[in-house]
Formats: C-alpha cells, structure tokens, sequence
C-alpha cells in the first residue's frame, strides 16, 4: 500500500489554519487541541459527545471551549475544513505529479483513508441535522475542483479510462468510505479500493471510454 500523501485526521496545521492569523499561538493550540479532542470523542462516544468531555480531552476549561466555539455547528464546520483542506492539497499535488496515472490512483487510496477516518464527524454532522457539504462550503468545492484536475490529467496521459468523470468517483468513494465495512473490515476495504482504482483503469479499444 502507498505511503500516505495526505496527513493523519486534523492535523493541527490544519486545525488552525480555519481560525485565522490573528489569534495568539497558544489560543492556535488551544483551538487545535479542541478539534482534536472533538474527533476522538465523537469516534468513541458518538455523535452526542458532550462538550464538558470534549474540553476535558482537550484540557482546556468549557469557557475555552465556547470561545473557540459559540455553537455545535461552529465547531462541525471547523472539523469538516480541518478535514477536507489537507485533501485539497493533496489532489492538487497529484495533480500537478510528472507521473499523473500513478499519482491518481495513489491520491484516491489515501482519500479513501481519510475519507473513511472523516465518518465520525460525518455522522455528528448528520445527527445534527447539517448538510456535510454546506459545512465545508468552499473548501468542498475546492476538493472536488482539484480532483477532477488530478482525474483529467491521468486521463491525458491515457491512465484512466475517459467516459468517468468527478462525480463518478465522488459516488463511489463516498459509498464506499461511508460503508461499515472500513471499520469493520480494514482489509476488505482496502481490496475494495483497489477494485475502484482498477475499475478506472483504460479500458480495451472498442468498448466505452477506450482512447481512439
């Protein structure tokens, strides 16, 4: 299996990168540190994890917490940015790879990784009656942007079939990453993976998305 491009769940780069470059550096951490807690207990308490045990984790006070965070939906839209931006950058690194097939298909390995470690949130978010999308916003849409330019240019290097496009794989990873089985079963995941990837593979002359 590839070495991952992309780093673990809310890295704490990221985790302040939402928050602005006014905040002092020990608020940064604070704030990080919040994100970082948050993710562990919704992984092991669920969607309802209490803020009062989201701060303990963190070791910040619960004013600490709101002031971080006013409300819920305040800090899942901060856990999906934190999430999805290291993707953005990964894709576009993919994308402008000399070796474009091979780093797509390693792109879509480590975003299946990601995306599978991203289901707690997923699930906090959906519990709270919030649209997973509408919290990333911008950020989703650069996601989205920078895989399809990974995805174009394997296609232009003849790596991947042509009659597949963004949405495609945005589907069938989604399907796949938000399935049981990635926790359940880490390495039917994986191999379920590599039947995507190879899936996306060109396909032989004559058949739909053949190259001419």
């Amino acid at each position: 299996m590839p070495e991952p491009l992309v780093p673990p769940a809310v890295p704490p780069a990221a985790a302040a990168a939402d928050a602005g470059p006014h905040l002092r550096a020990d608020a940064r951490r604070n704030r990080a540190a919040i994100l970082a807690a948050a993710e562990e207990a919704f992984s092991t308490l669920g969607p309802d994890a209490p803020v009062d045990e989201i701060a303990r984790r963190a070791r910040v006070g619960v004013g600490t917490f709101y002031r971080n965070f006013p409300t819920k939906e305040a800090l899942l839209r901060a856990m999906v940015v934190a999430h999805i931006e290291p993707m953005v950058e990964a894709a576009r690194a993919a994308a402008a790879d000399d070796q474009p097939g091979e780093a797509v298909f390693t792109l879509l390995r480590n975003l299946a990784r990601e995306l599978s470690a991203f289901r707690p949130v997923a699930d906090a978010v959906a519990a709270s009656g919030m649209d997973v999308h509408a919290k990333g916003g911008a950020t989703s849409d650069r996601l989205l942007a920078a895989v399809d330019a990974a995805l174009t240019r394997a296609k232009q290097a003849g790596a991947m079939r042509l009659d597949v496009g963004v949405d495609e794989v945005a589907a069938m990873m989604g399907a796949l990453c938000m399935s049981d089985i990635a926790a359940r079963e880490p390495a039917t995941f994986h191999r379920c993976v590599d039947v995507l990837c190879d899936g996306l593979r060109p396909v032989r002359a004559g058949t739909p998305g053949a190259r001419p």
